[in-house]
């Protein structure tokens, strides 16, 4: 799934009006498996002048990156961020564990060769899956249309239960940049 619709899926599931260390721990939580990436990707582009085609078919395949994948994709940690959160009741703490597992088990059935060994330190076992989020030889069309539906439905959900400005300005922000990946994704990959 784009990064986007991690945020609206972890809000939609757990937010709730007036709990701002939840929602920003989900929002935090749903972001921090991509976060190294959008990282390490601006490094290649923008300081070793790497082409997007060159990172993406090069960088992103080698031992470094999938090395922090492997660690900011490990549903065992985010588990044990969750329970270590529920055990405390430290409500910040579980919604990260929360949302970053959800990010973790979503991206799971939705990348056909370019996963992550999201068990890991448990094993290095990486699934391919038949289906990419984004790869229209693998079903990305309809993976991205699914994902723009969804997206919408949960920031329907949102927007029914958030009502200040703020907060559904960033609903939207949030919806429209997963649009523009979902559906612009088509004009970009085929």
């Amino acid at each position: 799934m784009n990064t986007p619709a991690h945020v609206l899926l972890a809000t939609a599931l757990a937010a709730k009006p007036g709990a701002r260390s939840r929602n920003v721990a989900l929002i935090c939580g749903a972001l921090f498996p991509d976060m190294m990436m959008f990282v390490m990707v601006a490094w290649e582009r923008f300081v070793n002048g790497l082409s997007a085609r060159e990172i993406f078919r090069d960088a992103y395949f080698s031992i470094f990156w999938q090395e922090i994948f492997a660690i900011n994709n490990s549903a065992p940690i985010f588990v044990l961020i969750l329970l270590a959160g529920l055990v405390t009741k430290i409500e910040w703490l579980w919604a990260f564990g929360l949302a970053a597992l959800l990010h973790a088990i979503c991206d799971l059935p939705l990348h056909h060769d370019d996963g992550h060994p999201h068990f890991w330190p448990l094993t290095d076992w990486i699934y391919v899956s038949p289906v990419s989020y984004w790869d229209p030889r693998h079903h990305g069309e309809a993976a991205s249309i699914f994902e723009a539906g969804i997206s919408l439905a949960f920031a329907s959900i949102l927007l029914l239960r958030f009502s200040g400005y703020l907060v559904r300005t960033a609903i939207f922000f949030w919806l429209l940049i997963e649009l523009l990946f979902s559906v612009g994704g088509h004009f970009i990959y085929g």
